[in-house]
């Protein structure tokens, strides 16, 4: 009797490790390019934080937010982050097309956080594979706000002024309340054809 062709591709499947892990790059970026990356973004309105696939709801999350859309004054800096993050697609193996999403600069006040979410979701937000943050305040302008992972890794993500974290969108993750100060993070997504 032949296996099925399910169980042959069970028995034949391959297994990728980092399909579940979070990638931390310690001071990717230098103090002048995260100076540079807020100035972009203090040319665009100032919006209050939204979840959910329709954007119109800020249950879970406190924090505002600026974009950073494609433009000559920005296209060094979606170069400088799609020629980093192709470096580590290569252990994540997803098959990837661009931003889809913009550049999101986020600002965390006290009291500011983002409850357990998943970057991945419906509609616009199922082409998301690959989500990024960079940390632009340095760690001693503000308390709190640590980024964390459900159940990917126990690490809290690095502090550091540039520092990049890297992890499939459909990886868990929070952002802890900010006790004191302010916490500036730039935020994004690469996107690709539906998983399959």
């Amino acid at each position: 009797m032949q296996p099925s062709r399910l169980l042959k591709t069970y028995l034949s499947r391959r297994t990728n490790d980092a399909a579940a892990q979070v990638a931390f790059v310690e001071s990717l970026m230098s103090p002048d390019m995260c100076d540079r990356v807020i100035a972009l973004a203090e040319n665009s309105p100032r919006l209050e934080g939204k979840t959910g696939a329709d954007l119109k709801t800020d249950e879970g999350r406190d924090s505002t937010v600026r974009f950073i859309w494609p433009s000559q004054e920005s296209s060094w800096l979606f170069d400088f982050l799609e020629d980093a993050l192709m470096k580590l697609n290569r252990g994540y193996g997803f098959e990837l097309t661009g931003f889809y999403d913009g550049i999101q600069v986020a600002t965390y006040e006290p009291g500011g956080h983002y409850d357990w979410h998943l970057d991945l979701g419906p509609g616009t937000y199922s082409s998301r594979k690959l989500s990024l943050s960079v940390q632009l305040s340095d760690p001693a302008d503000y308390e709190g706000g640590e980024l964390e992972f459900l159940s990917a890794t126990d690490e809290l993500a690095p502090r550091s002024r540039g520092s990049l974290i890297a992890f499939p969108s459909y990886l868990a993750h929070r952002v802890r309340p900010v006790t004191k100060g302010t916490r500036l993070s730039l935020v994004s997504w690469i996107g690709g054809p539906p998983f399959r």
